[in-house]
């Protein structure tokens, strides 16, 4: 495994690659997989949007999503967290955002 800061995780391509096939592929209890496009461009060092479309989100998909930011923390050695938010030019679309702790803060 290549050495890389925790903190900016998505400086690594392997890993980088790795965590968009799983959040692309996750199967929704709903929908199945969806492959969401990026929104908002391409990932940064600490962090990339999904745009999820309209979406309804069950309690297993949020325990799945759990369990696969938490399996890739512990291989990885990283802190990586996820959440999930209405996109402010799409109306009822749901954007998942993952994302190193250290990444800015957005406020309205």
């Amino acid at each position: 495994m290549a050495k890389f800061d925790p903190y900016e995780p998505f400086t690594n391509k392997k890993l980088l690659k790795e965590i968009l096939t799983q959040a692309k592929g996750f199967d929704f209890k709903l929908y199945g997989k969806i492959n969401p496009p990026l929104y908002r461009g391409r990932p940064t060092t600490m962090e990339f949007d999904l745009d999820l479309g309209v979406m309804h989100f069950t309690e297993v998909d949020f325990w799945g999503m759990t369990d696969i930011v938490q399996a890739f923390n512990k291989k990885w050695g990283t802190e990586i967290t996820f959440c999930i938010y209405p996109a402010r030019d799409r109306p009822r679309h749901m954007i998942i955002n993952i994302r190193s702790p250290k990444a800015p803060v957005e406020s309205d």
